[in-house]
């Protein structure tokens, strides 16, 4: 247990207590680590901000440059390779389906731990449903929720 551990990030501060977690669980039992961000695109956003007119799409408010986000995972992955951790990174682009991308990254990757944070408000985790919350409840491996 605990040999390939799947990180779900985002570009939030609470980001730092889940790659100290995960990080920490990494060392103590030598596992090798996928830190994954998703970016989430507002597709219909996008297509309607640029339809008919040239030259905009691409740039819609919003929505998550793809540069930020990758430096975001490879500056995580620095981190954890620079403590001795096996880690890579990846970034995907979704729609509103960041648990979904989160558990196929972690069935492609064979992880047998995730670990994701928990933040947001109640209002809309009870409206919404919270990715931790759809993580814990859709995963096949045990899910590390940081607080």
């Amino acid at each position: 247990m605990f040999e390939r551990i799947l990180v779900g990030i985002d570009a939030f501060p609470h980001s730092e207590r889940v790659l100290a977690a995960a990080k920490d669980l990494a060392l103590k039992s030598r596992a090798s680590v996928l830190i994954a961000h998703v970016r989430d695109v507002p597709l219909p956003v996008a297509l309607a901000a640029s339809a008919g007119r040239p030259g905009l799409a691409g740039r819609v408010p919003g929505v998550e440059d793809e540069g930020a986000a990758n430096d975001l995972v490879q500056g995580a992955v620095r981190s954890f390779q620079e403590a001795g951790v096996d880690a890579r990174g990846e970034v995907v682009s979704a729609w509103g389906a960041t648990a979904r991308e989160l558990l196929k990254l972690a069935d492609d990757f064979q992880a047998d731990t995730i670990v994701v944070g928990h933040h947001g408000s109640q209002v809309a985790q009870i409206l919404l449903g919270s990715v931790a919350y759809r993580v814990v409840h859709q995963a096949s491996c045990p899910v590390l929720v940081v607080r």
